[in-house]
């Protein structure tokens, strides 16, 4: 993760990043969060978390949209670079906001992004159902806003390309050893 961090996300912040110091303390055995970890072909390939409530920061509106709802944020949707444009950050965005949205029990899921990664706006405005709700750039940190339709969700197998299901991707949400 930290890698991912260096390469594409102007480095390690612990304001921002200090989750991934302590992931199980952080996502396992607490209700509402999870650490999502793909492999493909047996190899490190990315994680999704989920955790309660929308963002914290400015705009208060944005905010405040969110403080009614039992609301899940997407964070840590980072793919390694040498696997990236395989699905892989499809089916595990997928499969992260049905749990949220089913065993989560939260009924709204939302996000932000780093508009400076590689490929993530785009990945985002295509992913289906994620829907822009605000495009704060120029922040300092090119943020850009999502909220993911529930009903516009694709299915987990309608994720997955033939390419990544035959080099035996997975996604696990329960078994995250450290």
């Amino acid at each position: 993760m930290r890698r991912v961090l260096d390469e594409d996300l102007r480095g390690y912040h612990q304001r921002w990043h200090r989750d991934i110091d302590d992931l199980a303390g952080t996502y396992l055995h607490r209700a509402g969060w999870a650490l999502f970890v793909a492999e493909y072909d047996g190899t490190f390939a990315g994680t999704t978390a989920v955790k309660p409530g929308g963002p914290a920061s400015p705009p208060a509106w944005l905010a405040q949209r969110y403080a009614a709802q039992r609301t899940a944020q997407l964070t840590r949707v980072w793919i390694t670079r040498q696997l990236r444009r395989r699905g892989i950050a499809r089916a595990m965005v997928t499969v992260a906001a049905r749990w949220a949205l089913g065993a989560g029990g939260y009924t709204v899921v939302c996000l932000h992004t780093d508009a400076t990664s590689p490929g993530a706006l785009p990945f985002w405005r295509t992913y289906p159902g994620a829907v822009q709700t605000l495009d704060a750039r120029p922040d300092p940190w090119d943020t850009v806003h999502f909220e993911l339709d529930a009903s516009q969700l694709p299915t987990p197998n309608a994720t997955m390309p033939s390419e990544a299901s035959s080099h035996g991707l997975s996604c696990d949400v329960t078994s995250l050893q450290l």
